[in-house]
C-alpha cells in the first residue's frame, strides 16, 4: 500500500504544470478562481453577509470594510450581470480575469460581459458593498443590497487549467511577499494591460490578489522598520476620497490574525474622531485603553484602501502617512 501511494504521489508531481516567474500569475489566480468554483459552481452569487471569516480567508489581504459577494463565471457564451441601485451605498462589481487583468463597473443596471471583453474564458467578479460592521441595522441594510445583484447566461464549466505544481507556487508567493516588504506601490499592479507593468503585475497578484485598480481604490501595502510588537499611531486629516478610506493590519503572511478585541480594520466611518475632524489610529499598546487601537503581532504589516480616490492621492500630491512610534 505504501509503494502504491508513494507511485501516485510521484506521478502527480511530475505531471505538475511547473510554476516560474512567467506563469505564477496565471497559476495563482487558477487556483483562487478553480477553488471558488468547487464550492459555488458557475454563475451564482455567494454572499458573505458578514465580515469575511477568519478561519477561512481565500484570499490574503481582504478587507474588513465591505461584504464581499462573489462568483465565478465561465464566458463559453455571454453573461449579464445586474447591479441595482443602492441609493448611495458603495457597490463596486469587480471583473478578474485568469491573468490578473480586471476592470470595475459601479453603474445600476445589466451589464454584459463576453470573453471578448474580459480575455480569458473563466473570470471571478467580485462585489463590494459597504456596511458599517458596529450598525446591525446598516449590515442588514448591506444585505438587502446584496440580495439585489443577479447573473444571467453563461457557461456552466468545468474549470479547465493545468494542475499547477502548489508547492512551487507557494515559495514563489511568499518569495513575492517578502520582496514587497521593501515598498510596494501598486499604482500600476492592478488593472487592464495598458494600466499595469510587468513587475508591479506580479507582485500585486501575490501579496494583493484581487486588488482595485488606482482609479477605483488606491492600496499603499506598508510595513513600519519595528515590528517586533512596538505601539505605533497615525493621523490622517483630511484625505482625499469621495468614497471612504480605511487601515487593516495583517500577520507576516498577509492574513488578518485572530486577536482577543477582534479589531482588524478602522475607517474614516468607525473610527472615532479627533476634535478637528481627523482620525488617529493605534496599531499596538490596545490594554490601556486607547481608542481606535489595532491590535498588532510580530510581524504585522497593513494596508491602507482609499477608495474612490481623487487625483491629488493619483498624482501623488497626497500620501497616505507612516505611522510612527509611540509610548
Amino acid at each position: 500500500m505504501l509503494t502504491v501511494t508513494f507511485l501516485v504521489l510521484v506521478s502527480w508531481a511530475a505531471n505538475a504544470e511547473p510554476v516560474t516567474i512567467d506563469t505564477f500569475v496565471r497559476a495563482e489566480t487558477d487556483r483562487t478562481l478553480r477553488g471558488q468554483a468547487e464550492q459555488i459552481g458557475f454563475g451564482t452569487f455567494l454572499h458573505f453577509r458578514q465580515l469575511a471569516p477568519l478561519d477561512n480567508q481565500p484570499v490574503i489581504r481582504q478587507n474588513q470594510d465591505t461584504l464581499y459577494s462573489t462568483a465565478i463565471i465561465d464566458l463559453s457564451s455571454p453573461v449579464t450581470v445586474t447591479l441595482p441601485d443602492t441609493g448611495g451605498r458603495y457597490m463596486s462589481l469587480h471583473v478578474v480575469n485568469q491573468d490578473h487583468y480586471m476592470f470595475v463597473l459601479t453603474e445600476p443596471g445589466d451589464h454584459v460581459l463576453s470573453e471578448e471583453i474580459v480575455g480569458t474564458r473563466y473570470a471571478g467578479l467580485n462585489v463590494r458593498t459597504f456596511m458599517d460592521p458596529s450598525d446591525p441595522e446598516d449590515i442588514v441594510a448591506a444585505n438587502v443590497a446584496q440580495d439585489g445583484l443577479r447573473i444571467t447566461g453563461g457557461g456552466k464549466g468545468p474549470y479547465e487549467a493545468p494542475d499547477w505544481d502548489l508547492d512551487q507556487l507557494r515559495t514563489a508567493r511568499q518569495a513575492l511577499n517578502e520582496l514587497s516588504k521593501l515598498g510596494f506601490d501598486t499604482t500600476y499592479a492592478f488593472g487592464m494591460p495598458d494600466q499595469t507593468k510587468p513587475i508591479d503585475h506580479l507582485v500585486g497578484a501575490a501579496v494583493g490578489w484581487g486588488g482595485l485598480p488606482r482609479e477605483s481604490a488606491y492600496y499603499e501595502i506598508a510595513s513600519v522598520s519595528d515590528t517586533s510588537g512596538t505601539p505605533h499611531a497615525v493621523t490622517v486629516e483630511d484625505a482625499p476620497v469621495d468614497a471612504f478610506w480605511s487601515i487593516t493590519v495583517y500577520n507576516a503572511e498577509g492574513y488578518i490574525g485572530k486577536n482577543k478585541l477582534g479589531v482588524y480594520s478602522l475607517n474614516n466611518v468607525t473610527a472615532k474622531p479627533n476634535e478637528d475632524g481627523s482620525h488617529t489610529i493605534h496599531f499596538g499598546g490596545c490594554e490601556d485603553g486607547r481608542v481606535n487601537c489595532i491590535p498588532i503581532m510580530e510581524g504585522w504589516n497593513y494596508t491602507a484602501r482609499m477608495y474612490e480616490p481623487r487625483e491629488e492621492i493619483l498624482n501623488g500630491d497626497w500620501v497616505f502617512p507612516t505611522p510612527e512610534p509611540v509610548e
